[in-house]
């Protein structure tokens, strides 16, 4: 049987900031919970593939959602630089 895909809509350049946020956010919790250097490599590349694709939503019409975006995306960088502090 194909696989069918699990959503109808195709994602737009905000909700996929969004989901990259969210994948960032539980990167860097996962850092914070466990310090070792791969898991804070992988936030600090979750982080900055995050920061693209909120640039990339620049031009959307919720204004409102991707300044949340923006905004969970900095507290997940300050958490991020606290571990990271070089």
């Amino acid at each position: 049987m194909a696989k069918e895909s699990t959503s109808m809509q195709s994602q737009s350049p905000l909700s996929q900031a969004q989901a990259s946020v969210a994948k960032a956010t539980r990167a860097v919790h996962q850092a914070e919970s466990h310090p070792t250097d791969t898991a804070v490599d992988q936030a600090s590349n979750a982080v900055e593939k995050a920061g693209n694709a909120v640039e990339s939503a620049v031009n959307s019409d919720n204004k409102q959602a991707l300044e949340e975006a923006r905004a969970e995306l900095a507290d997940a960088q300050d958490t991020l630089s606290d571990l990271n502090p070089s």
